[in-house]
């Protein structure tokens, strides 16, 4: 079987979370972190303590990176002892970064001869190895086709997103932009509720039947922005802004912080500003795109 062997560089919370779905697959497992202690827990459950990060990497065809940052990573994969021993080898690289590192790092693989895919982790480290846990990993397919089984064992939702190595890094960020703008959204609309003494129980109810809006609001404005097209006949920018200064207006009254709808306010009068009042929401993109 090919990739019956996984190393596994750096053992933090989440790294150390990585190692048991492999173990209990029944694959040969090592793990090395430069604290040597970390590594205890794992051994008890089956894992190798390398001696030395040389050993880490000559103990198998898989390895698995998740440090600090890229540049602790570098430190150690890019010395001139270590890098004749990786050539052939896959490097899953799953360290927190962003799209340039992912790219510089693919690029030093392809000069030392080594398969290299860039990932993210989109869960906690109680979630991996669950049906539900999310990773998304990027890069060469034939790479990812050599080691999606192994991979999947890190999660029911492992997803690969593209040949470029940076996708999976920048779609981790666009995906938390997404979960912090949600989450304080709705952070808002509890604080105006409780304020008004509504039961935030009746909050979720409320919220489960109105999901098939939200996707549907989310799937007319990706499609919107991939066809430059934001002409509709739901409800314009016009409608928009009175709907937020509306909220703006409850939120003021009630007392609690309303910045956020501030900010709402702000982007639909700057989306109206630039000529399109007639448009409909998905025209706001225009204010977030890079000028120039």
């Amino acid at each position: 079987m090919k990739h019956s062997k996984a190393t596994f560089i750096g053992l933090g919370q989440m790294g150390a979370a990585l190692v048991p779905p492999f173990i209990d697959a029944g694959l040969q497992v090592t793990v090395w972190n430069r604290s040597a202690s970390k590594a205890d827990p794992l051994v008890a459950l089956g894992a190798k303590a390398a001696a030395d990060f040389v050993a880490a990497v000559s103990a198998s065809d898989l390895i698995i990176v998740c440090l600090a940052d890229y540049t602790t990573s570098n430190a150690l994969f890019h010395q001139d002892e270590i890098t004749p021993l990786l050539e052939g080898k896959t490097i899953v690289q799953l360290t927190t970064g962003d799209g340039r590192e992912a790219e510089l790092g693919a690029l030093w693989a392809a000069e030392v001869g080594v398969n290299y895919l860039d990932g993210a982790i989109m869960d906690y480290p109680t979630k991996v190895g669950g049906p539900e846990c999310l990773l998304l990993v990027s890069g060469d397919r034939a790479v990812w086709d050599s080691c999606e089984t192994q991979m999947k064992l890190l999660g029911g939702r492992m997803t690969y997103v593209g040949s470029k190595p940076s996708s999976a890094n920048l779609l981790d960020g666009s995906l938390l932009t997404m979960y912090y703008g949600n989450t304080f959204a709705l952070m808002q609309s509890a604080a105006m509720l409780e304020a008004e003494q509504v039961d935030i129980k009746d909050f979720k109810t409320a919220l489960n039947a109105f999901k098939p809006v939200i996707e549907s609001t989310w799937k007319r404005t990706i499609e919107a922005i991939d066809q430059q097209d934001y002409s509709g006949n739901e409800a314009s920018i016009h409608v928009h802004s009175l709907g937020v200064q509306s909220l703006l207006k409850r939120a003021k009254k009630s007392g609690v912080e309303h910045g956020l709808l501030q900010l709402f306010s702000e982007y639909v009068d700057q989306t109206a500003a630039r000529g399109h009042e007639a448009d409909e929401l998905p025209a706001a993109f225009e204010v977030f795109r890079r000028k120039g």
